[in-house]
């Protein structure tokens, strides 16, 4: 009966370690997909990045070029005494309006690059991170197939070489005590 048992266990054992091959399986086919569209969204937010930092240059060189511009013009007491006689310094002050609101989506252009960047960093760690766990799942999943093999491998030797026992154990009447039964 001892044999039956240990063959029945190691039966049930295969069938564990298959179904937890299966579930691994699974989710290595998730995570490549996953994986897949990680490097895809990098693969697009590296050049988003590129661009703004493009423009975030080309908006200094123009801020650069309007506050030069800006002092120049206040140093001609020309333009100044005829922008004050003519409209109340008003064009003076609306460049200085104009040049502090560039200097403002300077800095939060600068903020958002800064942020994409970031966000991009943890994004590229983050697939790092995935690809050495899916590297990981793939070699579990290789052990519980190697489990699998050796299990059914094992209890179809053991089958094998305990036929003959195997066959005097199945035949003989199960013998129930009689306590189970009722009976004294």
């Amino acid at each position: 009966m001892g044999k039956v048992i240990i063959l029945l266990s190691i039966i049930l054992s295969a069938l564990a370690t298959m179904l937890c091959y299966l579930f691994i399986a699974e989710k290595i086919a998730f995570g490549e997909g996953r994986i897949s569209e990680g490097q895809k969204e990098i693969d697009k937010g590296q050049p988003e990045i590129d661009e703004g930092i493009f423009r975030l240059k080309i908006g200094k060189i123009e801020l650069s070029d309007g506050k030069k511009e800006y002092e120049r013009s206040g140093e001609n007491l020309f333009l100044v005494l005829f922008d004050d006689l003519l409209q109340s310094g008003k064009g003076f002050r609306e460049a200085k309006e104009k040049i502090d609101e560039g200097d403002r989506q300077i800095a939060k252009g600068q903020d958002d690059i800064d942020a994409g960047e970031k966000r991009l960093d943890a994004g590229r760690l983050e697939l790092l991170l995935g690809k050495e766990q899916l590297k990981q799942a793939k070699l579990v999943c290789k052990v519980f197939a190697f489990g699998v093999f050796f299990l059914a491998s094992l209890s179809i030797v053991l089958g094998v070489c305990w036929r003959k026992s195997l066959a005097q154990i199945c035949s003989e009447p199960l013998k129930i005590p009689k306590l189970i039964l009722g009976g004294k």
